[in-house]
């Protein structure tokens, strides 16, 4: 053991309004606010050059138990390497099921095709019989993706329910999310969900009834943003354990009424710690209306994300995904997830929701009816092992990567060969700042969040 402790190199701090030291370990996720009397002392203990003599003792002790100080000469890329090899863990499993590719919505920006109907009970029986083959389960997480999922509700209900049970009976943790456009969450559809495992919910708002209901548009041309507010509004008077992400993907256009948006959901779920935000850039997917889209800039839709977390906290509303994304593996990808898998309607299985069958790459196997999945484990492995973890790209030495080591989105590294950075991670300092202005906050229970893609 040595005798002398330095600075983790995977470290990053920000000073808050208040004058307190918010720091933060990337490779442990451990956050720590120290005190204004204590900020320059500490600053000066986690310089690059300091080096300090055991034993430690006060908040010295206190920031080596925080990983913070860590003995002299410790590998710690030997630890990021080891922590990177846990995603090859056959304990858990995440299958992302589209129990239809139809949609009621024809959203201005979507990418999908919706060609592929219901999926049929043959199929149903197939991921049952893969689940149970999976013999070391332990964590199970089933997250519905669309199409809009619920024009499929039959399936959504069958498969969750059996799955709860199931998880139950043979001692497996058990989670489920979903995320829909919430016109079809009715209040007897969401009682058939809510007591069996389904715990989180992705539901897009794209601001004010009249921004909303120019951008996200059902079949028949109805506005849809108050048939969803009643169904959020049921959500909320119900006691079920479960996080609502409110989606709020902007354009430069949407961004004008922000606020008016966020005070209108703070009048409404505020102080429910249930509900919560989540803010996008729109982007041109791959869809139809492209060249018609006006989108942000990538420096100034980070900037634009940032603004909009710090407003929604103002306002009394939490941000989804902030605090988990600081997390080890908080960023990397489900794609990049040799245990996550996403099944098509017609038992074709992908890795990235936004390809689909776009491009034969992510077309990496088919499950069958029997329960067996055929797998081509090259394109797997294309998927998991695309990164920016190679010597020499920019993600090998980065501060951020034991969050999201290099693979934020295989696709991106794929398309172009690079990959934009998190948002959390090109703006590091507001966000630790607003993690503290949240630690004030009445938290949710602890559950997971589901499916998040910048794409949707």
């Amino acid at each position: 053991m040595s005798r002398h402790y330095v600075p983790t190199k995977y470290l990053s701090y920000s000073t808050s309004e208040t004058g307190s030291l918010v720091i933060y370990n990337t490779l442990n996720g451990a956050i720590c606010a120290v005190p204004p009397g204590q900020a320059a002392y500490v600053k000066g203990a986690l310089k690059r050059s300091a080096r300090h003599r055991a034993p430690l003792e006060g908040i010295l002790q206190d920031l080596s138990e925080g990983g913070f100080l860590i003995p002299e000469g410790t590998d710690e890329n030997e630890l990021r390497h080891l922590q990177y090899l846990r995603k090859y863990d056959d304990h858990s499993l995440r299958l992302i099921v589209m129990p239809t590719e139809a949609c009621n919505f024809r959203c201005t920006y979507c990418y999908e095709s919706f060609e592929r109907g219901k999926m049929p009970p043959e199929l149903r029986e197939g991921i049952k019989r893969f689940v149970a083959t999976q013999s070391r389960l332990e964590q199970f997480d089933l997250s519905w993706f669309g199409g809009e999922p619920l024009l499929a509700a039959d399936v959504v209900v069958e498969l969750t329910q059996h799955f709860h049970i199931y998880c139950q009976s043979h001692g497996i943790r058990f989670s489920s999310s979903l995320t829909t456009n919430g016109s079809l969450l009715t209040p007897d559809l969401a009682e058939q969900l809510l007591p069996y495992g389904l715990s989180f919910l992705q539901i897009t708002l794209d601001g004010v009834e009249e921004e909303h209901d120019k951008r996200r548009v059902p079949i028949d041309g109805a506005p849809s943003f108050r048939r969803i507010m009643d169904n959020l509004r049921y959500l909320k008077s119900t006691s079920y354990p479960f996080v609502v992400s409110l989606r709020h993907n902007f354009d430069p256009e949407g961004l004008r009424r922000l606020e008016e948006f966020l005070q209108l959901l703070a009048q409404e779920f505020g102080g429910d710690p249930r509900f919560t935000t989540s803010f996008y850039a729109i982007g041109t997917w791959g869809g139809a209306n492209d060249d018609r889209l006006e989108v942000c800039e990538q420096d100034s839709a980070y900037q634009a994300v940032m603004r909009a977390r710090r407003l929604a906290t103002e306002a009394g509303l939490r941000n989804t995904f902030v605090l988990e994304s600081l997390q080890p593996n908080g960023v990397v990808c489900y794609a990049a997830n040799p245990r996550s898998f996403v099944i098509g309607s017609d038992g074709q299985v992908y890795k990235c929701t936004v390809e689909l069958d776009y491009h034969d790459r992510n077309i990496v196997g088919r499950l069958h009816p029997d329960g067996s999945m055929d797998l081509d484990w090259r394109k797997v492995a294309l998927w998991c092992e695309t990164n920016g973890l190679e010597e020499g790209k920019k993600c090998s030495t980065c501060f951020f990567s034991p969050s999201c080591y290099g693979a934020a989105c295989p696709k991106d590294w794929m398309d172009s060969g690079d990959c934009h950075c998190p948002t959390e991670k090109v703006t590091i300092r507001e966000t630790l700042q607003l993690i503290q202005l949240e630690a004030t906050m009445p938290e949710a229970d602890g559950v997971s969040a589901g499916l998040q893609c910048t794409r949707g």
